[in-house]
């Protein structure tokens, strides 16, 4: 779920608004909602999270809008390809697509468990699988507390294979209007290549045969590779912008919950119990970052002027200003979760979590 701040801020209006009013940043909507992700759209900024519910706001935070979603399920992750085309993901591997910048959304796929997929699905041949029924209420769905990412969401997973059906997706990344990829519990790994028309299951491609759970990945500024990390610390890098994956060694065999390509070469990822580690060559060797942290790193960002901000349980918020080598610590007051972060058009960055979505004027 990395995020970087890459748009202009002469699109931040780019959008036309609805003739529905803003809701004010501190309507309960906004304020008490959980949302676990927030994605850019051309200077629109959409979040996604508990019950479905889609925001947007085309004052980089200020006010907000409802969109209209067809799903009530959890929302995890959103992306953009464009001002216009994006998709956004969550339980029972729900995909929702738009092509108006978020202000309206349609079910592309779903795999609930025992519900049968959608029709518009491509198949790769699996065997016949039977999974655990642990995905009802991965991410504290009742309970928003300090829950929210503080321990694996998910209890350990058996070696066996398991059928993903019912499965939540976890992170998805728009790498153009047609194409996109998503990842989630087991293993699941879903592509399209046609704008969302058609889905395939991709889970053969990357060597996962545990099935341990994917939960975010990231690209690489410039170059072709792209890394995806999860339960076990597991660490997949492609060269190829996801054609074929390879596995890397992993410095931590606990769960990571976020990868951030700061450079074509420096990796960051983090995860339970404050763990953030470094690579200065692609994933090859790590160094431990020290973040005086007991709690979940949760998701990571590169501002305008280089600065990397991460964001944690228990609402702390790690600034580095030297490439990921050193953070400083800070907590919100009423230290509620903090599950995502995207930079902000003119400084500052927005925060989703448990106490709803916020903008940190300062991040220091």
């Amino acid at each position: 779920m990395k995020k970087i701040l890459v748009m202009a801020a002469g699109a931040l209006l780019s959008s036309p608004l609805l003739a529905a009013p803003y809701i004010d940043n501190e309507a309960p909507l906004v304020a008490a909602n959980a949302y676990l992700d927030l994605a850019d759209a051309g200077g629109r900024v959409v979040a996604v999270g508990d019950r479905g519910k889609i925001l947007f706001s085309d004052d980089q935070g200020g006010h907000w809008k409802t969109a209209v979603a067809p799903s009530e399920v959890l929302l995890t992750a959103v992306c953009f390809a464009d001002a216009r085309h994006g998709w956004a993901v969550g339980h029972d591997a729900v995909v929702l697509g738009t092509d108006d910048g978020g202000e309206t959304w349609t079910l592309q796929y779903s795999d609930p468990l025992g519900g049968g997929e959608s029709s518009d699905v491509e198949e790769e041949p699996l065997d016949d699988l039977s999974m655990d029924d642990i995905y009802g209420d991965p991410y504290g769905d009742d309970d928003y507390g300090d829950d929210l990412y503080s321990d694996d969401p998910y209890e350990e997973a058996s070696s066996a294979p398991v059928d993903t059906s019912g499965a939540p997706l976890l992170d998805v990344h728009c790498e153009s209007k047609d194409k996109a990829v998503a990842v989630g519990g087991y293993g699941y790994y879903l592509e399209t290549s046609d704008g969302g028309d058609t889905w395939s299951k991709q889970a053969a491609r990357m060597k996962n045969s545990d099935g341990w759970h994917l939960y975010a990945m990231s690209d690489a500024p410039k170059s072709d590779d792209r890394y995806v990390v999860g339960e076990k610390g597991v660490i997949f890098r492609s060269t190829d912008k996801g054609a074929s994956w390879t596995q890397l060694d992993s410095p931590y065999d606990g769960t990571l919950f976020g990868v951030t390509a700061i450079s074509d070469y420096q990796v960051l990822v983090y995860g339970l119990q404050g763990n953030v580690w470094l690579s200065a060559n692609r994933g090859v060797s790590w160094k431990k970052i020290p973040t005086k942290l007991t709690r979940g790193v949760n998701d990571g960002a590169v501002l305008a002027d280089g600065s990397v901000v991460l964001v944690t349980n228990a609402g702390g918020i790690l600034t580095s200003h030297d490439d990921g080598q050193s953070f400083s610590l800070r907590f919100l007051p009423d230290r509620e979760s903090i599950s995502a972060v995207l930079p902000r058009i003119g400084g500052g960055v927005l925060i989703a979590g448990q106490g709803g979505l916020r903008v940190i004027e300062d991040v220091k």
